[in-house]
């Protein structure tokens, strides 16, 4: 096991006092209020942490192109890290909202696909990503009766991780943490008990993967939503969540997917990971301040044979 030096265990110990800090802080405030402050600290990282400023400049270029100007390419990276401090705060405080509250901040669209897969006996994947509020996403439908699990990689420290798991508990929503050595029984209970399973496709994690593109150059992508949707006989949805005008947030859930299906099992699991992928890259450019711009999303690089 790594050893953590003392003053990485004194910065997160520091970061946990912090964010329980802010948290505490705006929930005295008005909701509306607490959120603005959220985007003005989050305005104040994007001007403070240069390094993800940089990759943000960097991935946006790669996205929309050099030649887009950067002033541009700027007004998107620090809306994007507004938004981030927004989202910080609504999931901070999520749990102390009343339920007339929580109705009026979130609307749901196509809920009747979620309801017709469970009708008719199917356990669903909700494939999504990094875009807009991800984590209200997963409370709202939980909280609206669908059992929801989500797959998640531990992050960097157990203390921050514990933290936010025991947030989404507060919800009803499991974390599967990846790699475990019960994800993967877990995951299949989670279908065969006719539940939701959530995943996030649209990073580039250590994880079984394969290259399809993302904004017109490859990238490193996880395998395991096409395998799950291919092995099993689960409704397989696209759902997204998106920040409105005034506050609110709009969940989206698309009707199943038609899955491809040629029977070479590499094939299918490269064309069906690059069918979800081509969706959320939609969704990206249609609200590009709300996805992850400061990711290393084409950091892997692929190995021609």
């Amino acid at each position: 096991m790594k050893k953590i030096s003392w003053s990485k265990k004194t910065l997160r110990a520091f970061l946990i006092f912090l964010l329980k800090t802010i948290a505490f802080v705006s929930r005295q405030l008005p909701w509306r209020m607490g959120v603005n402050i959220g985007g003005l600290l989050g305005s104040m990282a994007f001007h403070l942490i240069r390094r993800d400023r940089e990759r943000s400049y960097e991935h946006l270029q790669i996205a929309f192109g050099a030649d887009t100007p950067k002033k541009k390419l700027a007004l998107i990276a620090k809306r994007n890290f507004s938004n981030l401090g927004k989202g910080l705060i609504e999931v901070l405080n999520l749990a102390y909202l009343k339920d007339e509250q929580l109705d009026a901040l979130v609307s749901v669209e196509g809920e009747e696909y979620l309801r017709e897969a469970g009708d008719a006996g199917l356990g669903t994947i909700l494939i999504t990503g990094h875009i807009g509020n991800w984590e209200l996403m997963a409370a709202i439908l939980s909280k609206r009766g669908h059992r929801l699990h989500v797959i998640a990689a531990p992050l960097y420290d157990p203390n921050i991780d514990d933290w936010i798991v025991s947030l989404r508990s507060k919800f009803n929503v499991e974390t599967i943490s990846r790699g475990s050595p019960s994800a993967s029984r877990k995951i299949l209970g989670v279908l065969k008990k006719k539940e939701v399973l959530g995943l996030l496709i649209d990073q580039d994690t250590r994880v079984d993967g394969v290259f399809v593109n993302f904004f017109n150059k490859k990238a490193h992508t996880p395998a395991g939503a096409a395998q799950l949707a291919l092995r099993s006989n689960a409704a397989t949805m696209m759902c997204f969540v998106t920040r409105l005008p005034g506050g609110r947030h709009r969940i989206t859930i698309e009707k199943p997917m038609q899955l491809f299906r040629s029977g070479d099992k590499e094939k299918d699991i490269e064309v069906n990971t690059a069918m979800f992928t081509a969706r959320i890259e939609e969704v990206v450019k249609q609200y590009p301040e709300q996805w992850v711009w400061m990711h290393r999303r084409w950091r892997t690089k692929q190995v021609k044979a």
